[in-house]
């Protein structure tokens, strides 16, 4: 077990020489002997010891309570006094710096050891509880955080779910009250404005799922061999049947194959949101382009649409849950899917960024290890 490092501070050299050698006769390490307050604060610095002896009266413009002083201002060291001087006046300016210990000459050996060992107790105690509440307050400063966040995204889902809600209440109304008068025509239109708003009850409750499931800190990664280009290919092609001629969807990759270690299940949600916004916001017969691209250590995957673009001011809050840019209009959504795109990404290691001109389009650029290695946790994704 390492010995104490102690620094003594005395003028006297015949003592200073006496201190070292009752020091190592128990076993303690003398760091150095200094003369003055002036070098023992530069001693300090330079060799951060255990522990530091400092007699009061010493040589230089600084006594050592004075050094002591600023010595305590800048370093977590416990400090000892070691003097002939007992008064009242320097006992009460003693008090004010809250020494470890205080012990008058002469002095035996029991003294020195017992003084020294209950300072250096004393502070390794109070370095302990010190921790302990350091590390409660950023724990509790953490579980407000995530109360908050909670209390935040259950607020703004309190919000988005009112106009489906209102509006399937309207519509139900309208039908039960006058559904007898209504003309086939206008009683299928309020059908379908219920339908529609159950659609999006459905698809914000999936995607606050998502969210909430990708952004568990225990979150259990599974990554497995997945061949790229043939998973970008099935998902186009998923995509494309349910859109069918509305729009066209292209993969381009600079190979046959590409081998990739992933979670294929967060990678499903990161291309399906991403390629999901391309088509959501691009004009009727627009074309959507993913490319893939690698090397020996990354994967880059880059949807490009030809769609409405995003403002500049807007390009900073993209990923925040439920954020919409000014200028999709009435064009549907729930403001989740690049907020879990994002999510999706940084549990992979990866990192997403956007460029965007109004009018010309946007194209996301995710940038994603190839090979995956996920901690242990324990709260899958379902």
């Amino acid at each position: 077990m390492p010995t104490a490092r102690i620094l003594v501070v005395e003028d006297e050299q015949l003592v200073a020489d006496d201190l070292r050698e009752i020091l190592e006769s128990l076993e303690y390490t003398v760091t150095d002997l200094v003369a003055s307050g002036e070098v023992a604060i530069q001693q300090v610095e330079l060799q951060l010891p255990d522990l530091i002896l400092m007699d009061i009266h010493l040589a230089g413009e600084l006594d050592g309570i004075q050094t002591a002083e600023r010595i305590q201002t800048q370093f977590d060291v416990p400090i000892v006094y070691l003097t002939a001087y007992a008064d009242r006046t320097t006992l009460s300016r003693v008090k004010d710096t809250y020494p470890f210990g205080y012990i008058v000459k002469p002095f035996n050996e029991s003294m020195l050891s017992t003084t020294i060992e209950v300072a250096l107790s004393r502070h390794q105690i109070e370095s302990n509880i010190r921790k302990a509440l350091t590390t409660t307050e950023t724990v509790k400063q953490q579980a407000e955080a995530q109360i908050q966040s909670k209390s935040e995204l259950l607020s703004m889902v309190s919000h988005e779910l009112r106009n489906p809600l209102a509006m399937i209440r309207f519509a139900s109304e309208i039908l039960h009250r006058q559904g007898e008068e209504l003309s086939p025509d206008r009683r299928r239109y309020f059908l379908e404005q219920i339908q529609m708003a159950a659609d999006s009850l459905n698809y914000l409750l999936e995607d606050v799922l998502t969210l909430e499931r990708t952004g568990s800190e225990y979150l259990e990664c599974f990554p497995m061999p997945i061949e790229m280009v043939e998973f970008c290919q099935e998902q186009l092609e998923t995509l494309q049947l349910g859109i069918g001629e509305a729009y066209t969807l292209n993969l381009s990759s600079q190979a046959d194959q590409c081998s990739v270690l992933l979670d294929a299940k967060l990678l499903w949600h990161l291309l399906n949101n991403l390629l999901s916004n391309a088509i959501k916001y691009s004009p009727q017969g627009g074309d959507v382009q993913l490319r893939l691209s690698w090397n020996e250590q990354t994967v880059c995957l880059e949807v490009e649409d030809q769609g409405i673009g995003i403002p500049g001011e807007a390009q900073t809050r993209l990923f925040e849950p439920f954020y919409r840019a000014e200028n999709v209009g009435k064009i549907p959504g729930t403001g989740l899917g690049l907020a879990i795109a994002q999510q999706c990404v940084r549990l992979q290691g990866g990192q997403i960024e956007v460029e965007s001109t109004i009018a010309q389009g946007t194209t996301f650029r995710v940038t994603l290890p190839r090979k995956l290695e996920c901690p242990l946790n324990t709260n899958p994704v379902q």
